[in-house]
C-alpha cells in the first residue's frame, strides 16, 4: 500500500480510474481534462492530487484544490486511514462528495477541523426530462454578456445565496477558467437579470449542473425551474444526461427538480470547514 503525490506520468492510470466511476468523480474527470495532473497554482482549478495504490493498481484519489476544495474517491475502504492522515494536515474549505464515501473520511477529521455546515444532499439524475417553459424571460450565456455584468451577479450569487467570500477579480478568473462545456446560462426578465445557474463539471454520459441561484426578490415565480429546465434542454441535446445535487431539506428545489424529471441516484454530502 502506497499514497503518493500524482503527476502528469501517471495521468492514463487516472483517466482509467475516472472511467470506472465515472458518475462519482465528474469534478475530478473534468478538471484533470482541462488542467492536466500537475498543480498550477495560478489556476484555481489545478490540485495536489494524492494516489492510493495498492501494489501496481491504483485504489482512490485525493485531491486539494487551490481554489480551496476537497473532492475524493477510492475503490476500497482501506484508503480511508490514509487519506484521512493528509487531511488532517492539509486546508480546505470544502469537502464534497458521494455520501458513502465523504461520510468515513469526515468521521475520521471532524475533531480536528471547525466545522461550519454539514448538509445532506440528493445527487440526481435526469433520464426522462419533462421541460418546463416560462413565457417573457430570455436565456444568456456568458458570451452574450460583458464579462463584467455576468461576474456582478455572480458574485451576488456567491455572497448571498451561498454564503461565501469572493471578490470580483476572483469571479471574473473562474468565469474565464472554465471548460467549452461548462457553461453558464442567466435567466433575464425584463432586461434585469434574475437567475442563474452552471454546468459545473461533466464527463462522457453527464453534465452536472450547479450554482442554481435566483435573486432574493424575484423567487416564487419558476425562475429557477425555467432555468434547470433550459440547461437541461441543452445537456439532453449534447447527447449526455443531466445530473445536479440538492440540500435534502431544500423542499422546494427538490419539487421543482422532480417535475422536471429527475431521479435520486444517490445520497451527497458538502461539508464546510472554517
Amino acid at each position: 500500500m502506497l499514497v503518493r503525490l500524482l503527476t502528469k506520468a501517471d495521468k492514463e492510470t487516472i483517466l482509467e480510474y475516472l472511467a470506472r466511476n465515472e458518475v462519482e468523480t465528474s469534478f475530478l474527470y473534468a478538471n484533470i481534462v482541462e488542467f492536466g495532473v500537475d498543480n498550477r497554482k495560478e489556476i484555481r482549478r489545478c490540485a495536489d492530487y494524492y494516489g492510493y495504490f495498492e501494489g501496481e493498481a491504483l485504489k482512490g484519489i485525493l485531491p486539494f484544490y487551490n481554489l480551496g476544495s476537497c473532492i475524493p474517491h477510492y475503490e476500497t475502504d482501506e484508503a480511508v486511514l490514509f487519506f484521512a492522515e493528509l487531511m488532517k494536515e492539509r486546508d480546505f474549505e470544502f469537502l464534497l462528495g458521494m455520501y458513502k464515501i465523504i461520510k468515513p473520511l469526515y468521521n475520521q477529521i471532524k475533531d480536528y477541523k471547525d466545522i461550519k455546515s454539514y448538509d445532506e444532499s440528493f445527487y440526481f439524475i435526469n433520464k426522462n426530462f419533462r421541460p418546463f417553459i416560462l413565457e417573457g424571460v430570455r436565456f444568456l450565456s456568458t458570451d452574450e454578456l460583458t464579462y463584467e455584468k455576468a461576474a456582478e451577479f455572480v458574485l451576488q450569487a456567491r455572497i448571498k445565496g451561498f454564503n461565501q467570500d469572493a471578490a470580483i477579480e476572483d469571479v471574473k478568473k473562474s468565469l474565464m477558467q472554465r471548460g467549452k462545456e461548462e457553461e453558464y446560462l442567466f435567466l433575464e426578465k425584463e432586461d434585469k437579470i434574475v437567475a442563474q445557474a452552471c454546468i459545473q463539471t461533466y464527463t462522457p454520459r453527464i453534465n452536472q449542473i450547479g450554482a442554481v441561484y435566483t435573486a432574493e426578490e424575484e423567487r416564487g415565480k419558476g425562475y429557477c425551474k425555467a432555468l434547470v429546465s433550459e440547461m437541461c434542454r441543452r445537456i439532453i441535446a449534447r447527447g449526455k444526461a443531466p445530473t445536479l445535487s440538492v440540500k435534502k431539506k431544500n423542499t422546494p428545489a427538490v419539487r421543482a427538480y422532480t417535475a422536471l424529471g429527475f431521479e435520486h441516484y444517490d445520497d451527497y454530502l458538502i461539508v464546510r470547514c472554517k
